[in-house]
């Protein structure tokens, strides 16, 4: 697959630590694929090393981090080891994918406890952490801390508080998603000479998620990946069908658009919804208030619990990852959230508000 010159992910390697880094700026393609080659291979050769391999992504995961997971557990399984997706199932947002896995990739999934109690039974455990690399944001940070190898796979901009202690760091800003870096890794495998159509549908719809149904982010790469899937097993319109809603999500997701209020050039909406699926409809909202004319970005804003959250999304003319690191959050550039703590839906409104202000002040100083 195509690399870029720029934010491609350069190696090095010191005895047995392999560290991988990516820039930020605009890709520009090359036809190189030695450095995904040396990562697969390297990636194999430890999990051959280990006994039992745990994946796990970020808070909250979404079809990106769960669909990654699932094509990292099927890597490792094919190399004959024990592996496990690690994650809350009452707390993801790709239920759909967590569901099918039940009956069609068995005895996969595991909580963060049962994780923790195998984990420390065995001293050849390896953690493979995707689709986020801050210490932070993982799904278990006492399993983060209890790892004496840990490997992590990610596309977002390199923050300050990452994993800093990976055996692998392999981290690639410029490709799509999480998803689009696992499919390319599998290709470099040859004992992952297939993975089942379940696998296939878990990737590309993480594809598709981050890369909004292949408008945003979108390489050659991407385009390779979703083909390989195709030929592994993947059909898109069952991978659509994972994104669908029920009616009363759908009305929920309505009313929180309807609420919607312009701010400069961005769409600010909050929702008060009681549903379980909160985090999902908000995100759905976001996607679809930047259909509306004149919306650059915008911003839906939840209470759970008491957290208030914030889910940003745009189609890049505005950089929502920096507006959400105003507020402590983060993500991509397209696609980013925030939560905050000890604060009301109203103030945390307005903290949106003066952060868009603060990042088109940005915008005018640079000029």
């Amino acid at each position: 697959m195509h690399k870029n010159t720029h934010d491609a992910t350069s190696y090095f390697a010191c005895a047995s630590k392999y560290d991988f880094f990516g820039g930020v700026s605009k890709s520009v393609e090359t036809g190189s694929k030695v450095k995904s080659r040396v990562v697969a291979s390297a990636l194999a050769e430890l999990i051959q090393g280990c006994d039992n391999i745990y994946v796990m992504g970020h808070r909250y995961p979404d079809f990106d981090a769960i669909g990654s997971a699932f094509g990292v557990v099927c890597i490792a399984r094919k190399l004959g080891k024990n592996a496990y997706l690690v994650t809350d199932k009452e707390k993801t947002m790709a239920k759909p994918l967590i569901e099918r896995a039940e009956t069609e990739f068995p005895n996969v999934v595991v909580s963060t406890e049962t994780a923790k109690l195998d984990f420390a039974k065995s001293k050849k455990n390896l953690l493979v952490v995707v689709d986020t690399h801050i210490k932070t944001f993982v799904e278990s940070p006492d399993l983060l801390s209890m790892s004496k190898m840990t490997i992590v796979i990610d596309h977002h901009r390199k923050a300050v508080d990452y994993i800093d202690d990976a055996v692998i760091f392999f981290h690639d800003p410029s490709a799509s998603s999480a998803s689009e870096m696992v499919t390319e890794l599998i290709e470099y495998i040859p004992a992952v000479d297939e993975i089942g159509s379940f696998v296939a549908d878990a990737l590309l719809s993480g594809i598709m998620l981050d890369t909004k149904n292949f408008i945003l982010r979108v390489g050659a790469d991407t385009f390779e990946a979703a083909a390989s899937l195709k030929e592994l097993g993947a059909d898109p319109v069952r991978v659509k069908a994972l994104f669908s809603n029920d009616i009363e999500n759908y009305h929920e997701r309505n009313k929180i658009v309807d609420s919607a209020r312009k701010y400069k050039n961005c769409a600010i909406a909050v929702a008060d919804s009681k549903s379980k699926d909160i985090r999902i409809i908000s995100a759905q909202a976001a996607d679809e208030l930047l259909n509306i004319s004149g919306v650059d970005a915008s911003f839906v804003i939840f209470p759970i619990g008491d957290t208030i959250c914030v889910s940003a999304r745009s189609f890049g003319a505005v950089n929502v990852q920096v507006i959400m690191e105003y507020m402590n959050g983060g993500g991509h550039q397209t696609m980013a959230a925030a939560q905050i703590k000890n604060s009301s839906v109203a103030e945390v409104t307005e903290q949106v508000m003066r952060s868009v202000d603060r990042y088109n002040d940005s915008l005018t100083t640079s000029d």
